[in-house]
């Protein structure tokens, strides 16, 4: 039914005669014509104009009656994550409406998401090869990560297509292996060539995939032996074939029928292909300029903001959907056209199913821009992979995607401003692992003065530190910077141009001073800067326990506390060696023991135990942890002292205080003592604790990741001084007042160069040469389980993530390039500019 029809049919033959009145008739548009039949054919009822025939209300329905506009929201919601702005992270879909496949640039920016940020430096990216622009492999053998849309099709239909450049000048083949399933080998051409292997096993591919790819020869691609390259990659159903490819195609079979062909007689096939990917060279037997085709994988270019998805494009994110998420749009196109929205989540056992699907068509009538709201909060706390593509009714016509968010119920919170402290004290406790504290864990570590603090103001559940010994850790805590920015590894210091943290404090008018029992807070690393009094108990070989360094440290606090001034005491109870403290071990020991290690665990027998020279019973074992535990308690009750003190003296009010270690031990975990030599939750994951009463309201929890890098920035920003020198932490403080709306930030750490480790919620991803784990902590925190092909969403969403931070490590600014889970819309422009 036409809503723009005034009259009714019955209305209209009564006053016109039959067949005067229909939809087009200029009668029902004009509104004097209008107005002269609503008073012919009316009565006065109750003052209102009513039709004596039918009782309507001929005063309303001289208003179009336009169809129900679409869903939007009806209360206030803030961003949490914005798709446009973090269109890197979406992979470009094509055919989207027939049989949608991820489509892999190789040659764009965004393929190191695919190969672990090319982690183990086995690709040559954006390579300069005949006719194009190639990712090559450096040798014989490379991988791929690559996810597939609809991996549930029948034997057959499905194929692994590639665009492929030879190098060789003889023969050549590429072997490809799929999760472990060897497909058909592929004789190669010299040159560009279109590959094709159909995917007979239907159990071999699965929602994500591990590709290993070997070729047989080598040529040269920039200087270096290489096997080849590739354009782009796709796993899916073949889909209509693009024109130019048909086009291609018929020119080769015409062509090859007549034996020979004239230069030039393509009909242009030669040219570069209007979709941006470079034409191949020629197929072998035909016509010098005949060449196959080389459509790209998608011409939807690697940007943020506003998107437009047209002819069967689509985009598909890895997102994680928060609490009482709706996804929020702007959308312009024409009426009866508009994104499909669908949701993808897992179902078990790598399985992925569709678990909501709208199809936003534009209402007639109300605009060719209208809004539109999806409710998401049916999927809260889940992985879900969110793909959007033009409906089919659109026909070929335009969806333009104006505005697209996941946004969270209620308004942002502003940060107040507050005076900055007067006093600053760092409590670091060396080798203090998260779980070993009886803050969000169940443990039977005993630590009332922590805990009481915590709860007082912010504590984090998740924060990563960058470097699982004290030299590199110490080294990222002091500048904010990553391992791979500041160069300290296994050896090295800090820069003397690069400032550390006691020179900002001090040039922002702090009295500066620190008493440290790590050696490592020294002329060893160049950290023995920017301090008004500094003491270093291992160098001076004086006591280096914490009540001994909570007394100096209040000494030199009363005698300056006139000032504002910042206070670092560097503690080292937890680490090695672990002592006995005869007033407290025995809320650990529970039955006598009278072993080598009664009294204390020295560092050298750590060292021993974990080379496999000495070996220890189980009961030595528990007694080693036993000390353990029983340090932590006693450092506890050396900063329960602290605070006690700086109260009497009328100073805490004033005071911020901020607590965190610089790594973790294990305890046989993964089969190993003391710390330095893996990734895993117990080395990398410390607690962290802020407090000032002012700012940092009580009770708070932080759920989003952090890294120890983002310290430094949040004491900078708590007092309100702006950093001279680049920095790749940023300020925690917009999560202590939830302005992220809940989005998972990650945390990420580092051993060396060798591996890479990123938390996303429970889920945590560790990166080695070639391969990655996946844990899900929340069934398995001792990540003793790769869930990796059972969680293929969960998967993505951190390789997409790792993928990017990796590649770019040494440059990431937090502050500037948002986290790698939900980029700023600076991006793109920074990864240029580097």
């Amino acid at each position: 039914m036409n809503h723009r029809v005034v009259l009714g049919r019955g209305l209209c033959a009564l006053i016109l005669g039959l067949g005067a009145c229909n939809a087009k008739s200029p009668e029902t548009t004009d509104p004097a014509r209008t107005d002269a039949l609503v008073s012919e054919t009316s009565v006065q009822t109750g003052g209102k104009n009513v039709d004596s025939t039918s009782g309507k209300d001929l005063a309303a329905a001289k208003e179009p009656q336009l169809a129900p506009a679409l869903n939007t929201l009806s209360s206030p919601h803030f961003t949490a994550f914005d798709l446009l702005t973090n269109r890197p992270l979406a992979h470009r879909i094509e055919n989207a409406n027939t049989a949608a496949t991820i489509a892999v640039d190789a040659t764009s920016a965004d393929f190191v998401r695919y190969i672990h940020g090319n982690h183990a430096s086995d690709w040559m990216l954006q390579a300069q090869v005949t006719d194009g622009v190639a990712a090559g492999v450096k040798g014989r053998t490379a991988q791929m990560w690559v996810p597939a849309l609809r991996p549930d099709l029948p034997g057959g239909q499905n194929y692994l297509r590639a665009h492929v450049f030879n190098p060789a000048k003889g023969h050549n083949s590429l072997t490809v292996t799929l999760n472990g399933h060897k497909l058909p080998d592929q004789a190669l051409k010299e040159g560009w060539q279109i590959v094709e292997v159909p995917i007979e096993n239907a159990e071999s591919l699965r929602a994500d995939n591990t590709i290993n790819m070997t070729f047989s020869n080598m040529g040269r691609i920039n200087g270096n032996l290489s096997g080849g390259g590739f354009g782009w990659i796709r796993i899916g159903a073949p889909g209509p074939k693009p024109r130019l490819v048909a086009e291609a195609e018929e020119v080769l079979a015409n062509t090859a029928a007549e034996g020979a062909g004239e230069e030039g007689e393509s009909g242009g096939a030669e040219k570069e292909n209007p979709q941006g990917s470079p034409a191949p060279r020629q197929a072998e037997g035909a016509a010098k300029s005949v060449v196959e085709p080389a459509p790209a994988p998608s011409n939807l270019p690697l940007a943020q903001g506003e998107l437009t998805l047209e002819n069967e494009q689509g985009l598909a994110w890895f997102v994680w959907i928060p609490a009482e998420a709706k996804l929020d749009l702007e959308i312009e196109a024409v009426a009866g056209c508009g994104p499909v929205v669908e949701l993808f989540a897992e179902a078990g056992k790598g399985k992925v199913e569709a678990r909501l699907k709208e199809d936003l068509k534009l209402v007639e009538g109300r605009g060719d821009v209208q809004k539109a709201a999806v409710d998401l909060g049916a999927h809260s706390g889940q992985v879900a992979r969110l793909e959007m593509r033009p409906s089919p009714g659109c026909e070929g016509k335009p969806v333009t995607l104006k505005h697209a968010q996941l946004v969270v119920p209620g308004t942002k919170k502003e940060i107040p401003e507050v005076k900055p402290p007067k006093y600053i004290v760092f409590w670091m406790i060396d080798t203090l692992r998260a779980d070993h504290l009886p803050i969000h864990f169940d443990t039977d570590v005993q630590a009332p003065n922590l805990k009481r603090l915590s709860e007082e103001g912010a504590s984090f559940k998740l924060a990563y530190v960058q470097g699982t010994e004290s030299r590199v850790s110490h080294a990222s805590l002091f500048t904010g910077l990553y391992p791979n920015r500041h160069k300290v590894l296994t050896r090295g210091k800090v820069a003397p141009n690069v400032p550390i943290m006691s020179e900002y404090i001090k040039k922002a008018g702090y009295k500066t001073g620190v008493i440290a029992s790590n050696g490592y807070l020294s002329h060893l690393l160049n950290l023995n800067r920017g301090w008004d009094y500094y003491t270093n108990n291992i160098h001076e070989e004086t006591a280096v326990d914490g009540m001994f360094m909570a007394r100096g440290g209040l000494r030199w606090a009363d005698a300056n506390k006139e000032s504002p001034f910042f206070l670092y005491l560097g503690t080292i109870d937890p680490h090695v060696t672990y002592r006995r403290h005869q007033d407290i071990i025995g809320l650990y020991e529970t039955t006598p023991y009278s072993g080598r290690y009664e009294r204390y665990c020295s560092g050298e027998d750590l060292g021993l135990i974990k080379g496999k020279k000495l070996e220890v019973s189980a009961r030595d074992r528990l007694r080693i942890h036993n000390l353990y535990k029983n340090e932590i308690t006693f450092n506890d009750r050396a900063f329960g002292f602290l605070r006690e003190q700086l109260e009497e003296m009328g100073i805490w009010d004033e005071t911020m205080v901020i607590v965190t270690s610089d790594h973790g031990d294990e305890f046989w975990e993964h089969g190993g003592v003391g710390h330095g030599h893996n990734l895993h939750q117990e080395l990398v994951h410390v607690p962290l604790i802020m407090y000032y009463p002012p700012l940092i309201p009580a009770q708070t929890v932080v759920d989003a990741g952090v890294d120890i890098v983002d310290v430094l920035p949040t004491i900078l920003d708590v007092i309100d001084v702006e950093a001279t020198a680049d920095k790749q932490g940023k300020s925690v403080l917009p999560l202590i007042y939830n302005q992220h709306g809940g989005y998972p930030e990650p945390a990420a750490a580092t051993q060396y160069l060798m591996h890479y480790a990123m938390q996303l919620e429970q889920w945590k991803l560790y990166l080695r040469r070639g391969d990655f784990q996946l844990y899900d902590r929340s069934q398995d925190p001792l990540e003793k389980t790769n869930v990796a092909a059972d969680h293929p969403l969960a998967s993505r969403w951190l390789l997409d993530s790792v993928g990017w931070f990796r590649a770019h490590r040494e440059a990431w600014d937090k502050q500037s390039w948002g986290t790698a889970s939900n980029v700023s819309a600076e991006f793109l422009e920074r990864i240029n500019e580097k």
